[in-house]
């Protein structure tokens, strides 16, 4: 999968470093400040006040997938909408969600859901998961350290979400760190619960000649399903009860079912690079500035994953269908992914002639996967597939400059299961200046991207073998392209973003379950089903996101418009939108900094995806039996401070709940009012 992103050279990488190695301010023994090389006077007394006066310089960026070009990103220091950083449904609402902390979600806005892991069952958990090409690197003065903390409701409900950072550089161009994550979220409704673990450590070096990148990781995550409640009047129409029923006294359909998975991943790009040095003057100074004209590269990508289903109790008339023997379910499939890429660049920039970049590769897909399986005789074994695969691909690139930059990616499978694929991108992004009325000189930006894939579908649409969902399937390539269109205006604080996409052979999960009638109960079976669309389905997509600030009072928006041209394949809302009102200002100048407001989420009613605990995975839902949600308001106030090195918010969540249809999907509620709190604390030493 191609990545899709900005990148920079080894020039940038160049000024990250050389930007730690300058700054005069940085008096310890790992970079003398020019300042105090000419001083005589060399006390212990002076030496020690100047190797306790470390600055707080923290500089971060991340990697794509394939080439390790990198992209710098803003540290995580930012108030500004830190209430919303714990919650499912994303900072602005656009996920539908369990409602649960860490629960499986899927992005409404259809253009804005990231590319399919391998192991598919990871992508309803990327509120947790962290891709390869989204994990942060650092390099830093000093060591630095964040401890984030984030807890709403009681020991019965609610959840508890700690994070613990480390980073600290073994000279200018070493770095290495580690991440300790753990979520553990009781929920707001029965048998929900969910407990979840990351452990990861990262090694990076910035040479002139040769760089590195490295990352672990290791994921586990446990979650209780409940397969929603069991009757939606409960938040309907409570008053039709003989009693009223707190949150987590609504019966759920499910019990004792649990889903485990659990990850490991090594992620390997390191490059080596010739050229030469050149001369350069800066300030008074001369420097010595290596010039990268060729690289070589290569990229390891290895991962393992394993996914276990397992209920001690299944309802008489959940499940359609029984495909494996036993009155309880345990399923498990686990899943093995290595992938080489080596490759060969010339650099851009290296002289006047060289005005883009050019990369290409060769690459090696091993994958392993195991289901279970009968014999003739009816006994369980597992059957393994394993699939090769061999890969080329390039890329040609333009970052340095202000006016005009682009990237276009390629990628084709010469042989292999997947042969024939071939995945495309392209964007390119203009900056003009431009000034509008009296106002202020602005940069008016343009960005366009466009992409065509032609794919084979993922493993997990083909073959999965579990007790109450089977199938092996012989589908047809998926076929898409997209063309996307960026405006922005930074000083008016707008944004426009258009686009449409057809899809041919669209590969969904549908629920099929089928009526029964048992004495006074009746309703619908559940059964996930694999599909593909026969059709071809169109996508349009506006957003406008425009801002106002009127001295420190601001209001934020955000709305989306979405046309599918068949609803029963691919079912989206017609408007998404949120909307931020709020206050900010310092109440202790240059010490404390506070931001008041309240927000609201929204989306217009839908026959939203159904959600399938069996396959973990949001599936249509059954034609026959359909449910609308949305054209509900999502109310919350907040307060959100800043106090130097440590970041606070409180929120009351879900303000104007009532009795109505708050749901996020078909038989999942939101969650009910609630108090939340959240801190995070910065250490520089």
């Amino acid at each position: 999968m191609l990545l899709v992103g900005c990148t920079i050279n080894v020039a940038n990488v160049q000024r990250i470093v050389g930007e730690l190695e300058s700054n005069s301010d940085f008096n310890g023994p790992m970079a003398p400040s020019r300042e105090s090389s000419g001083n005589s006077t060399n006390s212990s007394d002076s030496k020690d006040s100047e190797e306790k006066e470390v600055p707080v310089d923290v500089k971060s960026w991340t990697i794509d997938a394939i080439y390790g070009n990198i992209t710098p990103v803003v540290v995580d220091t930012l108030m500004h909408q830190f209430q919303n950083k714990a919650l499912g449904e994303g900072f602005k609402g656009e996920y539908n969600t369990l409602s649960n902390l860490g629960s499986p979600r899927i992005n409404r806005i259809f253009m804005d859901r990231k590319p399919s892991e391998d192991f598919l069952f990871l992508n309803p958990f990327d509120f947790f998961y962290v891709k390869s090409d989204e994990f942060r690197y650092f390099n830093t003065k000093c060591p630095y350290v964040n401890a984030e903390y984030k807890l709403c409701g009681s020991k019965q409900t609610g959840f508890d979400d700690l994070t613990v950072f480390y980073t600290n550089n073994a000279g200018k161009r070493i770095n290495f760190g580690g991440k300790f994550n753990y979520l553990y979220g009781n929920g707001y409704y029965d048998n929900q619960n969910t407990a979840f673990m990351d452990g990861s450590g990262w090694f990076s070096y910035l040479g002139d000649k040769y760089t590195l990148h490295l990352q672990y990781t290791h994921d586990y995550l446990k979650m209780a399903e409940n397969g929603g409640i069991v009757d939606d009047k409960y938040i309907t129409d409570p008053e039709s009860f003989s009693r009223s029923f707190t949150s987590n006294d609504i019966p759920t359909v499910l019990s004792k079912t649990y889903m485990r998975q659990e990850h490991n991943i090594v992620h390997l790009n390191h490059k080596y690079n010739i050229g030469f040095y050149k001369t350069e003057q800066v300030d008074s100074d001369s420097i010595d500035v290596f010039v990268p004209v060729t690289s070589i590269f290569h990229t390891l990508h290895f991962s393992t994953s394993r996914r276990k289903y397992n209920s001690s109790v299944n309802p008489v008339h959940f499940h359609t269908i029984q495909y494996l023997p036993g009155d309880s379910t345990d399923d498990r499939t686990n899943s093995l992914y290595l992938k080489n890429i080596f490759g060969l660049s010339l650099r851009e920039g290296f002289n006047k002639w060289a005005a883009a970049g050019l990369n290409a590769y060769l690459g090696i897909e091993n994958k392993r996967y195991e289901l279970s399986d009968t014999l003739d005789t009816g006994r369980l074994y597992n059957h393994t597939y394993n699939e090769n695969n061999i890969l080329i691909g390039g890329q040609i690139l333009r970052t340095q400059g202000k006016l005009l930059h682009f990237n276009l990616n390629g990628e084709l499978t010469l042989s292999g299961e997947n042969s024939g694929d071939y995945h495309v991108y392209g964007q390119g992004e203009l900056n003009v200046p431009f000034r509008l009325f009296h106002l202020a000189p602005d940069t008016m930006q343009i960005k366009v991207r466009a992409n065509i894939s032609n794919a084979t579908p993922n493993f997990y649409f083909r073959h999965f073998h579990a007790r109450n969902a089977w199938w092996d399937n012989d589908f047809d390539k998926e076929f898409r392209s997209r063309i996307e269109g960026e405006f922005a205006l930074p000083h008016t604080h707008t944004h426009i973003i258009a686009g449409i996409e057809n899809v041919k052979n669209y590969l969904y999960f549908q629920n099929t379950g089928v009526p029964y009638s048992s004495g006074t109960e009746s309703g619908f079976t559940h059964h996930a089903t694999a599909m593909q669309s026969d059709k071809n389905v169109q996508i349009y997509r506006i957003t406008l996101r425009q801002n106002f600030v009127w001295k420190i009072l601001h209001f934020d928006n955000d709305i989306t418009f979405q046309h599918t041209s068949e609803d029963a394949v691919i079912p989206l809302p017609t408007f998404s939108t949120y909307h931020n009102l709020y206050i900010t200002g310092q109440l202790v100048k240059n010490v404390l900094t506070a931001e008041l407001g309240a927000d609201l989420k929204f989306f217009t009613k839908y026959n939203a995806p159904d959600y399938s605990p069996v396959i973990t995975q949001y599936i249509n839902q059954n034609p026959l039996n359909l449910k609308e949600i949305g054209g509900y308001p999502l109310v919350s106030i907040y307060a959100t401070f800043s106090l130097k090195q440590l970041r606070a918010y409180i929120q009351y969540y879900h303000l104007n709940q009532s009795s109505g249809a708050y749901f996020w999907a078909p038989g999942y509620p939101m969650d009910p009012s609630s108090i939340r709190f959240g801190i995070s604390w910065n250490f520089y030493d």
